[in-house]
């Protein structure tokens, strides 16, 4: 795997962060704190099943590998399958190849959808050059690979949170991103899948006159359909009328949030033990942005 060069982060001019020093001062390599016991699957295991696992497991990443070799593939990643369902171009598989029938799509093989260009390490990295690799790449997760492509750990931002210091002298308005994407609690589900892919988040806070009401994740739309409740609120066999119910009916509606004020280090914390990966900032009960473990990713390199 190549290395990266180290290249010192700013944010928003606001001038370098002197967190680097955090993780160049770890001697080990990546296998310290990587998951060692990954879960994958093979390219033939349908879309459903995959999406299945991840919710059983609470994950958002399964690497694909070779059966026989245990070679790496490819990547599924909770993403694909919001797109598979309504989000995005992988939609459009369910009505040219199958003429929308979604009950014979579902059961098609992972590989339909998978990414084959997949960012990974190698087992001999640097805790640093993991943690420059996902902020580099803009992956929330990767694989990390031995010498002959075989799976034998994963990496994800989550992991790096916990080496954020519990006091940074960081506010999370210096972090947060301001202009938050949002959702609408009668958003059709099919319409904040469409918002998540274009816009390339994880997440969406539900809004109500800038009040929020809930929160809805790619997992939860991940839920819907593994769950089965996807097919309660279809009568004609066709993805489009269950995806067309409204972001409410899978929103969580118990937010974990924070204050702008408060330091970065306790949203690290509670993200790290709440495991959630972005925290809405409220301020007054009013959404004024929201932080993520990408933000806290960026700390560090």
């Amino acid at each position: 795997m190549k290395r990266l060069p180290h290249v010192s982060y700013k944010s928003r001019d606001r001038g370098p962060l002197e967190f680097k020093s955090v993780l160049r001062k770890e001697t080990g390599n990546i296998m310290y704190i990587a998951q060692r016991d990954v879960l994958s699957i093979a390219p033939t295991t349908k879309i459903k099943e995959a999406a299945e696992l991840m919710v059983k497991h609470e994950i958002r990443r399964l690497p694909v590998v070779d059966a026989g070799t245990g070679q790496l593939r490819g990547m599924v990643i909770t993403r694909d399958i919001v797109d598979f369902l309504g989000g995005g171009e992988k939609n459009k598989i369910i009505q040219k190849k199958f003429n929308g029938n979604f009950l014979a799509a579902v059961n098609e093989p992972v590989r339909t959808i998978m990414q084959e260009k997949v960012v990974y390490g190698d087992q001999d990295m640097s805790i640093a050059e993991a943690a420059e690799l996902l902020s580099q790449t803009g992956v929330g997760g990767a694989p990390v690979v031995d010498e002959r492509k075989r799976v034998v750990g994963m990496i994800s931002e989550r992991d790096f949170a916990k080496f954020v210091p519990s006091s940074t002298g960081v506010q999370v308005r210096e972090r947060m991103t301001e202009k938050v994407i949002t959702a609408e609690p009668e958003m059709q589900i099919k319409e904040a899948a469409r918002r998540m892919i274009a816009r390339k988040v994880r997440r969406l806070p539900v809004v109500r006159d800038r009040e929020l009401v809930g929160i809805v994740t790619t997992m939860d739309i991940l839920k819907f359909f593994a769950s089965g409740r996807i097919f309660d609120f279809m009568t004609s066999g066709e993805v489009d009328e269950a995806m067309s119910a409204g972001v409410d009916r899978v929103m969580t509606r118990q937010v974990v949030t924070i204050e702008p004020q408060a330091d970065v280090g306790e949203a690290a914390s509670l993200m790290v033990n709440k495991k959630f990966s972005g925290l809405p900032v409220l301020e007054a009960d009013e959404l004024v942005g929201i932080i993520t473990e990408r933000d806290l990713l960026e700390l560090l390199v």
